[in-house]
């Protein structure tokens, strides 16, 4: 069974791995030119040491000339499970069923839950392996260029968040077993595919303005309300506002005052603050170094999706005539 549903998805194995050689080859090729940039430039010590120890011109024209490109390569990895879903979940089943192989298939010795579990294994290990081996390439890229790179805007910028640690796996696992699940219940691939690119971006949407609902951010406070301050470069914000003097926080502060004339004097504008009642600013944020475990928070509802999408799946094929 498994020799079979090899030589039926060879094409897709193939386009996989020319595919991944290609993109890897790319990105190596890449960063091997970026780093000999940086060496012309006398940029190397300024990825250890960071952006702020390195400004003027050379930097200026550093990032212009690859902070777009390794951009790029992000949203490669994030546009990668959705094809998959759309290309190789998708037609999975719905193909066989168009065609009528799946009848040859019904006829054999195995069940159709074997038949079923061995084509999904089959067809997902080699998309997961190039979406690792791609990301794997694309991180690589990125760490060498340091906070002269896109990292420079901490670990919650979107291409940075979605591209990195488990989700771009989370994420085609999800793709993946949905087109699946599509193209078995419906049977009809083109319908499957525009299913999968549908859910798929309306799932990634909502997840990703939901984030924040998953850890309970840490407030920072400002005990000068007219400069707030981060504790640390690069959170993600989830919240922010005033405190009065027994910390709660005031509502629609905005429109309760007119500070607009003393603007120009920070010492005026903090009296202003203060006879409006207000004591504080405050921001409320995920740190930095909580973004593996949102990572794994978000990968694991995916992964919860996906295996719902598996078991569909099983139940979708098994009540095929």
């Amino acid at each position: 069974m498994t020799w079979i549903v090899w030589r039926q998805q060879r094409p897709m194995f193939l386009t996989l791995a020319i595919g991944l050689l290609v993109g890897v080859v790319a990105v190596v090729l890449l960063r091997a030119g970026m780093v000999a940039d940086l060496t012309a430039r006398n940029l190397a010590d300024c990825v250890t040491a960071g952006v702020k120890s390195c400004r003027g011109n050379a930097l200026s024209e550093f990032q212009r000339t690859w902070y777009d490109r390794m951009q790029l390569a992000q949203v490669g990895v994030i546009a990668l499970p959705v094809l998959i879903g759309v290309f190789i979940g998708a037609p999975l089943f719905a193909r066989e069923f168009e065609q009528g192989t799946h009848a040859l298939a019904f006829t054999q010795s195995v069940s159709r839950t074997r038949w079923t579990a061995t084509k999904l294994l089959v067809a997902a290990v080699p998309a997961l392996v190039f979406v690792g081996g791609f990301q794997f390439a694309v991180h690589s890229w990125l760490d060498a260029a340091g906070e002269l790179g896109p990292l420079g805007l901490g670990p919650y910028y979107f291409t940075t968040f979605e591209s990195a640690g488990v989700s771009p796996i989370a994420y085609t696992l999800f793709a993946y077993t949905f087109g699946v699940f599509a193209g078995a219940v419906f049977r009809r691939t083109l319908v499957a595919m525009t299913l999968t690119l549908g859910l798929f971006v309306v799932v990634r949407f909502a997840l990703n303005r939901s984030r924040e609902l998953m850890i309970t951010p840490t407030r920072v406070t400002s005990d000068d309300p007219t400069k707030p301050q981060l504790a640390e470069p690069g959170p993600l914000q989830v919240d922010g506002g005033y405190l009065d003097a027994s910390g709660a926080v005031v509502v629609d502060a905005g429109s309760k005052m007119n500070c607009s004339s003393a603007a120009g004097n920070d010492v005026d504008l903090l009296a202003c603050y203060r006879r409006n009642g207000i004591a504080q600013s405050f921001m409320d944020v995920i740190p930095v170094d909580q973004a593996t475990t949102l990572h794994l928070l978000e990968a694991s509802v995916f992964a919860g999706l996906a295996v719902v999408f598996v078991l569909g799946s099983v139940w979708a094929v098994r009540r095929q005539a």
